[in-house]
C-alpha cells in the first residue's frame, strides 16, 4: 500500500524513495464490515505534511477526509516531490461509506506521475450486489470475489488509527491493491513524545512490517489529535529513507483539542 495507503503510496526517485500512508486491521478478523469508532461519524480533518530526507526538505503532503453526504465520506491523500530535475505526483482517492460504526469501501483511485516515466493508474471498485471487486490499472483489468472484512490501499491507515485508539495492539488488514488481497501488519511500539511545528505531542508509535523485507513504515499517532498522523518515516536497511511531518492539522472547531 501507497501510503496512507500507500496509509498510507510511494514516492521514488534516484536519489530517494518516499513511501507513504499504507496501514491495517487487527489480527482478529470477522466475517463483518470493518468497525471504526465509537462515534456516530468520523471527525473531517486536513493535515498538511512537509516531505524530508535526511533533514533536507523535498516536497509537500496533504491528506484530507471529508464527509460528503450523511453516511458518505471521501479520504484523499496528495504528494508532491523534486530532486533536481525529477518531479514526482501522486495523488489518491477513497470514497466509502460509514454506519452504525462499520467502514464500506465504494471505490479507489490513484495515479502517480514520474519524470521520464510513464503515469501509473489503479482504480478498485467495490460491488456489493454482484459480491465482486473490480479493479483496472495500465496493465491489467480483474475481479476478485468481495472479501468480507477487506478495505483499499488508502483507507486501511483510518481503520488502523481508530483501532489504535480502542486500545487494540498488533493489527492486521487485508487490502485489495495490484489484482491480489494482501495483508497489511502492524506492530505497537508504544508510546512517545515528539517535537512538531504544533510543538511536542504525545504520540503511539506503530509500524508496517514486511514477511521478506527490509523495508520498514514508522507511524507516530498524536493522542491529542485523533490519532492522526504527525509523523511517517520509510527505512530501508535500517536507514532513513523519508519523512512526513506534519505542518498544520485542521479540525473542525468543536473537534480540537488545542
Amino acid at each position: 500500500m501507497f501510503l496512507y495507503s500507500q496509509l498510507l503510496r510511494s514516492i521514488l526517485t534516484r536519489t530517494y524513495l518516499l513511501s507513504c500512508l499504507a496501514m491495517v486491521s487487527c489480527y482478529a478478523q470477522s466475517t463483518e464490515t470493518p468497525t471504526v469508532a465509537n462515534n456516530a461519524t468520523l471527525i473531517e480533518y486536513a493535515a498538511h505534511y512537509t516531505v524530508y530526507r535526511k533533514g533536507d526538505k523535498y516536497g509537500k503532503a496533504v491528506r484530507t477526509l471529508s464527509r460528503t453526504d450523511d453516511a458518505l465520506y471521501k479520504l484523499t491523500f496528495k504528494t508532491e516531490a523534486s530532486k533536481y530535475f525529477y518531479v514526482i505526483n501522486t495523488q489518491e482517492s477513497s470514497e466509502f461509506t460509514y454506519d452504525a460504526q462499520q467502514v464500506k469501501p465504494l471505490k479507489y483511485i490513484s495515479s502517480d506521475e514520474r519524470t521520464f516515466k510513464e503515469t501509473k493508474h489503479q482504480m478498485i471498485e467495490f460491488d456489493y450486489a454482484a459480491e465482486v471487486v473490480l479493479g483496472e490499472d495500465i496493465a491489467q483489468k480483474w475481479s476478485l470475489p468481495l472479501t468480507p472484512n477487506i478495505l483499499d490501499p488508502l483507507l486501511v491507515i483510518e481503520k488502523m488509527r481508530n483501532e489504535i485508539g480502542n486500545q487494540r495492539q498488533n493489527l492486521e488488514y487485508l487490502v485489495y491493491d495490484e489484482g491480489a488481497v494482501k495483508t497489511y501488519s502492524f506492530v505497537f511500539l508504544g508510546r512517545e513524545k515528539i517535537k512538531t511545528t504544533m510543538g511536542t505531542v504525545d504520540t503511539i508509535k506503530v509500524s508496517r512490517v514486511k514477511k521478506n523485507s527490509s523495508r520498514k513504515t514508522h507511524f507516530w499517532l498524536s493522542t491529542e489529535h485523533h490519532f492522526i498522523p504527525f509523523r511517517v518515516e520509510q527505512e530501508k536497511d535500517g536507514k532513513e529513507v523519508a519523512t512526513l511531518e506534519i505542518e498544520k492539522l485542521t479540525l473542525p472547531t468543536a473537534s480540537s483539542n488545542r
